[in-house]
């Protein structure tokens, strides 16, 4: 047995184990990128569809976009989200700054046709059931 072939261990490891640190860490800030958009863009989706009708038949969109807080779940880096209303559809900007930055978007259409098709595939007839 020949003992003059003991350091090939010693190279690969530190080859190889810096590569694979690397590896993990650049997987870890991945992950909490992807986390951090998704956090902001869940805000954004829970603020657009939970706009009260109060609101919209007042003409308050606007006011009640922004007084939203889409930055609450943010953990590491920070958020800007500018939101605007007009007309029938409102929607949510925003950016996510971690590592550079991101942009998350979201908007939907306020009383408009789209939604009475959904309310009526929803409840069908009852309406000429229960009707005035």
């Amino acid at each position: 047995m020949r003992t003059d072939s003991k350091g090939y261990m010693t190279i690969e490891a530190s080859v190889i184990i810096p590569v694979v640190i690397i590896g993990i860490f650049v997987c870890l800030f991945g992950l909490i990128l992807i986390y951090e958009r998704a956090s902001v863009s869940a805000a954004e989706y829970r603020a657009l569809y939970t706009i009260p009708l109060n609101s919209i038949r007042n003409k308050e969109v606007q006011a009640y976009l922004e007084a939203q807080d889409y930055t609450g779940t943010v953990v590491l880096g920070s958020a800007s989200v500018e939101s605007s209303a007009s007309g029938s559809k409102a929607s949510c900007e925003g950016q996510v700054c971690l590592f550079g930055s991101s942009s998350v978007s979201g908007s939907r259409e306020i009383d408009v046709r789209v939604d009475r098709l959904r309310r009526w595939q929803f409840y069908g007839d009852t309406y000429e059931k229960y009707g005035d």
